[in-house]
């Protein structure tokens, strides 16, 4: 059952990282290149300055539910993984990334690795990428309903037993007490009403 959980939650996990990987990108290139052109004279009215901020401030909240979610690390993986290899790409090799990208993403464009969306994203990624390391992520959450994995089940202890208690028997008690009375030492019978009915005297014949 936990396994099949664990496998049910990174099944989910790895098409949410494939969805929110490049709207990632998008946000932060154009939220990067409105905030970038309108540093000269910054009008504190203006809504398409305070839209791309409130779209960085989005960005970071969605890739801080990735990094803390328990839903499965494989969303913060693909994710963080996907936004290093496109940012590093053009800086180790750029002439094979020119090969590999579409005409429509020509350099200096807006969408372009190296963009100005290449310092956010690379932050964003490395922080969504090893925030998917962490090894309790990856464990299933034991259910609350049931026992967790290895552990040894409890046996309950016996109920006590309910009932009166066994009557106190003067009989079976085998001590005799003594006494030293005027004429003697004297046994007295345990329970007598009466000492002088059940007494025996000892005499001392010095």
């Amino acid at each position: 059952m936990f396994r099949e959980d664990a496998v049910l939650r990174h099944l989910l996990g790895l098409p949410i990282g494939l969805l929110v990987t490049p709207l990632l990108w998008a946000g932060t290139a154009w939220s990067a290149a409105t905030i970038e052109a309108r540093m000269g004279d910054i009008d504190p009215g203006d809504p398409t300055l305070l839209t791309a901020v409130a779209a960085v401030m989005a960005i970071g909240l969605v890739c801080g539910v990735l990094a803390g979610s328990r839903v499965s690390p494989l969303a913060a993986f693909v994710s963080g993984g996907a936004l290093l290899a496109v940012g590093l790409w053009p800086l180790l090799d750029p002439g094979s990334l020119a090969s590999v990208l579409p005409s429509w993403i020509a350099p200096g464009s807006l969408f372009h690795p190296l963009g100005p969306a290449l310092p956010l994203n690379l932050a964003l990624g490395t922080l969504l990428f090893i925030s998917s390391l962490t090894p309790s992520r990856w464990r299933s959450r034991p259910r609350a309903d049931g026992p967790r994995p290895g552990a040894e089940p409890r046996i309950a202890a016996a109920p006590p037993v309910a009932g009166p208690l066994p009557a106190d028997d003067d009989s079976s008690r085998t001590t005799t007490p003594f006494r030293r009375g005027e004429n003697g030492f004297e046994t007295t019978t345990w329970g007598s009403p009466d000492p002088g009915d059940q007494t025996r005297v000892l005499r001392d014949d010095r």
